[in-house]
């Protein structure tokens, strides 16, 4: 067994060195890897070691819920805790790795922690998802109890002793849900790599009587928000098999995308950092699924819908895509208009981390009363912190890094995206800011009227609440000034609704029998309905 000491300059602007210096040893378990065959454990068999991003979670709450949590979930947006991480590379079985400093921890330096705390280790090797927690092949540890002090030398030892295997979608015996999982061209070249399309089919349960062989299906196409995946299709599986679901939800095969990428929710952008993923499911995607099922294949057959990021993406699809589908229903959208990027406008502000008054940036708010009020409960610094802990060059596929890898240049000193603003300071760099300024929703729409304002006014619902979390609702507001100006009197379909009281939550539940309800009509509109 090996023991290096890796004495790792700090990054990430923290306070001064306590007086007392903390040590962390990571042992990767040789038990792990026993019986693995020549392709197993990330190369290690065949002779070299694992590389990634060392993370150590922490959390220093208390009893409740927090003693039940696992800390490798986080980071957490109700009271963010503890992070830090660490390039390795070749890292072998049996071999320990004894960590004095880090290259970037969250909120202070380690040192300066003092009580009890639960502390957990994973090793990032993952190239394929977002999710550290998920990623196939990443190491982790068990969870240990500590007690830690500011005035004492703590040693913590941590045994990366498990193993993620790759999750496959949900088993059912239903005939109504079925995975598809497909190869993309495209995205396969732009990688490098062997890269799948993947989704969810749930189908109506007359789909498959009889009576109905020859009926071709509108389809609805369903994009998760952050951190979803195409597995949601199980719950719509289920749902049509609900007595007198057919009087209530549209009759139609509904298809739940998987918008998940290594670098975060992807939103089915053209980017130099994702990739054709737009094209590539407009292409390949949808044609291959119209090819194997019974689905309609015109626009007014095709409709798109998501909540948040989700709510973003099918936006854009539909702005982008007008000749591919024919009604979008988006709601809580991730910022539309970047004058409103949350509460940011980062076309003239200096900082992301602070307003122009010098007030900490918030981020996530909760409702704390019945008249509306609110209490922020995470800053955009505790957040690009944490982003920033868990990996210092964009890498982490948490929502600010996701952002970034949608709408900035790659940067090919770091192979990652080009950061819109520094993550210790939050310095705002306009340079980058002009490349994200072609995925500005507003400007493109007020800027070409002419092309994207009858996709809008006929095409696309748009719904916020008006006490969203993240507080999307404020760029909405601004869409909606905009589309009313241009078009005040417009008679058609589409709507931009900001809804009273409603949080980023409690939106769904509100608009969700409207939502139904509308699709119905427009699908009955053109005889795609009974």
């Amino acid at each position: 067994m090996r023991r290096l000491l890796i004495p790792i300059i700090l990054t990430a602007g923290l306070l001064p060195a306590a007086a007392y210096a903390d040590t962390y040893t990571i042992t990767l378990s040789e038990s792990l890897f026993e019986g693995d065959g020549e392709d197993s454990g990330g190369g290690v068999s065949g002779g070299g070691g694992l590389s990634g991003r060392l993370m150590v979670f922490f959390i220093t709450e208390q009893g409740g819920r927090w003693g039940r949590r696992s800390p490798i979930s986080g980071p957490f947006f109700s009271k963010p805790q503890p992070i830090a991480s660490v390039a390795v590379k070749d890292f072998m079985p049996g071999d320990s790795i004894t960590i004095e400093t880090w290259e970037a921890s969250f909120p202070d330096d380690l040192d300066t922690l003092d009580g009890k705390a639960r502390i957990q280790a994973i090793l990032d090797i993952d190239q394929t998802m977002r999710s550290h927690e998920s990623g196939p092949g990443n190491v982790f540890s068990e969870v240990v109890e500590v007690e830690l002090s500011r005035d004492e030398d703590d040693s913590i030892f941590l045994v990366l002793s498990q193993r993620i295997e790759k999750r496959d979608p949900p088993a059912s015996d239903s005939i109504n849900l079925q995975w598809v999982e497909f190869r993309s061209e495209l995205l396969s070249e732009f990688y490098g790599r062997d890269v799948y399309h993947r989704a969810g089919v749930a189908f109506p349960l007359p789909y498959f009587e009889k009576k109905f062989p020859a009926k071709y299906w509108p389809a609805i196409y369903v994009i998760p928000g952050y951190g979803g995946r195409h597995f949601g299709a199980t719950d719509y599986a289920e749902m049509f098999h609900n007595r007198g679901i057919e009087e209530v939800a549209p009759m139609a095969v509904t298809i739940v995308l998987d918008p998940d990428s290594p670098l975060g929710h992807h939103g089915f952008v053209d980017s130099p950092n994702h990739g054709p993923r737009g094209t590539a499911l407009v292409t390949e995607l949808i044609p291959h699924l119209e090819e194997i099922y019974r689905l309609v294949s015109r626009p007014e057959a095709r409709l798109v819908t998501g909540h948040s990021s989700g709510g973003w993406s099918s936006l854009w699809l539909q702005l982008k895509w007008p000749e591919v589908f024919g009604g979008c229903w988006s709601t809580a959208p991730d910022p539309i208009d970047f004058h409103a990027f949350q509460m940011t406008n980062v076309y003239e502000d200096a900082n992301m981390y602070t307003t122009s008054d010098g007030d900490e940036t918030p981020s996530y708010r909760r409702v704390s009363g019945p008249g509306g009020q609110t209490r922020v409960t995470m800053t955009v610094r505790q957040e690009g912190l944490m982003e920033q802990a868990m990996h210092p060059d964009g890498g982490s596929g948490q929502q600010w890094d996701a952002w970034e890898a949608m709408f900035s240049p790659r940067d090919e000193e770091t192979g990652y995206p080009r950061a819109m603003f520094d993550g210790k300071t939050g310095r705002i760099d306009k340079r980058v800011v002009e490349h994200w300024k072609q995925f500005d929703i507003t400007d493109m729409v007020a800027e070409d009227w002419e092309h994207y304002g009858p996709i809008v006014t006929n095409k696309v619902r748009l719904m916020c609440g008006t006490l969203d979390s993240f507080y999307l609702n404020r760029a909405v507001e601004r869409f909606k000034v905009m589309v009313d100006a241009k078009a005040p009197d417009h008679d058609g379909p589409g709507y931009i609704r900001l809804v009273e009281y409603a949080d980023h939550g409690t939106l769904r539940e509100k608009v969700f029998v409207n939502i139904n309800e509308e699709m119905r009509a427009h699908l009955r509109k053109y005889d795609l309905h009974d």
